[in-house]
C-alpha cells in the first residue's frame, strides 16, 4: 500500500463514528447496494457472516435476505458493535480482526464484506475467508483500490508534501492475488463511484463523520487557518457544475470456493 495503515487507529476513529456514520453514509450505501445485487436468489445459505458490520446497517439487510439463515455481523470497532447490538436483534455479534478471523474452518456459507477489507491485506483476507468458508461457498464483496480520493490528495500537494489520504492497492495487484488464490472467481470488476459537495468544509465533515479521515500511521501537521485556506483554494481547481467531486475507485468481486476444496 502506498501508505502503511494502522487498524487500530481505524478501529478508534470508527468507533468513534459510530452515531454520525449512517447520516453521512452516501457512498456506503450505494456500493452496498451494489455489492448485494451478487447475493443468490436460488438458494438459502445456512451461515451467513459481515465482514466489518459496522452499525449493522447491512447485516440487518442480509437478515432479512436470508431470513432463514444464522447471520454474524463481525467488526473490530468496539463502538460500532455497541451501536449495531443496540439497533438489530436479528444477528449475532463479534468482535474480531477480519485477518484472524475467530471462526472454525468451513463455518459459513456465505461470507459477505463492503468497504471493509481495504483496511487489510488482501491476500491474507482471502486466506481467512477461503478457510471459514464451507466447500462451495461465496464471498461477496466490495473494496477500495488505488486512485480513490484522489482529488483530495491532489489538492493536498499542493499544500505540502505530507501524506493526507489513505493508500490502497491497485486493481492489477488485487487480481493477481485473486488468480494466486484457490478461489473460483466469478466477477471481479471496478467501477468509479463519485460524490459531489458544495464545499470543502461540507466534505471533511462528511469525511470526519464516516471516520474515515486520515488513518496511516504517519502524522501531518496541524490544520491552521492557513493550511485550510491554501487546501480550499487548491481543491476549487477541481469544481464542476455539480460541485467539488471525489471520486473513489470500487472493487466488485463474487469468489466461490471449489465444491472439492
Amino acid at each position: 500500500m502506498e501508505a502503511r495503515i494502522s487498524k487500530q487507529r481505524v478501529a478508534a476513529n470508527f468507533s468513534r463514528a459510530a452515531s454520525t456514520y449512517d447520516s453521512a453514509a452516501v457512498l456506503q450505501n450505494r456500493v452496498a447496494a451494489r455489492a448485494m445485487m451478487g447475493l443468490s436468489t436460488d438458494s438459502c445459505p445456512d451461515y451467513v457472516l459481515d465482514l466489518g458490520s459496522g452499525t449493522g446497517s447491512q447485516t440487518s439487510l442480509l437478515s432479512s435476505h436470508f431470513p432463514e439463515s444464522y447471520v454474524t455481523g463481525l467488526d473490530l470497532a468496539m463502538g460500532m458493535l455497541k451501536f449495531a447490538r443496540s439497533q438489530c436483534d436479528s444477528a449475532a455479534w463479534c468482535s474480531g480482526d477480519i485477518e484472524a478471523l475467530p471462526f472454525k474452518s468451513n463455518s459459513f456459507d456465505l461470507v459477505f464484506s463492503s468497504l471493509a477489507i481495504q483496511w487489510c491485506s488482501f491476500e491474507t483476507v482471502l486466506e481467512e475467508i477461503y478457510r471459514v468458508l464451507q466447500p462451495g461457498g461465496v464471498f461477496v464483496f466490495s473494496s477500495l483500490t488505488s486512485g480513490t480520493m484522489a482529488e483530495l490528495g491532489e489538492a493536498w500537494q499542493q499544500v505540502d508534501s505530507n501524506v493526507h489520504i489513505n493508500g490502497f492497492d491497485s486493481f492489477e495487484k488485487q487480481k493477481q492475488w485473486i488468480l494466486d488464490s484457490s478461489f473460483k472467481q466469478q466477477s471481479f470488476k471496478q467501477q468509479t463511484e463519485t460524490l459531489y459537495y458544495s464545499d470543502l468544509f461540507q466534505l471533511l465533515r462528511e469525511l470526519k463523520a464516516l471516520g474515515v479521515n486520515t488513518v496511516h500511521s504517519r502524522q501531518p501537521g496541524l490544520m491552521t487557518r492557513g493550511r485550510l485556506a491554501r487546501l480550499q483554494e487548491a481543491y476549487e481547481s477541481f469544481r464542476v457544475d455539480a460541485g467539488l467531486p471525489l471520486s473513489y475507485q470500487v472493487l466488485y468481486g463474487i469468489l466461490r470456493k471449489p465444491d472439492h476444496a
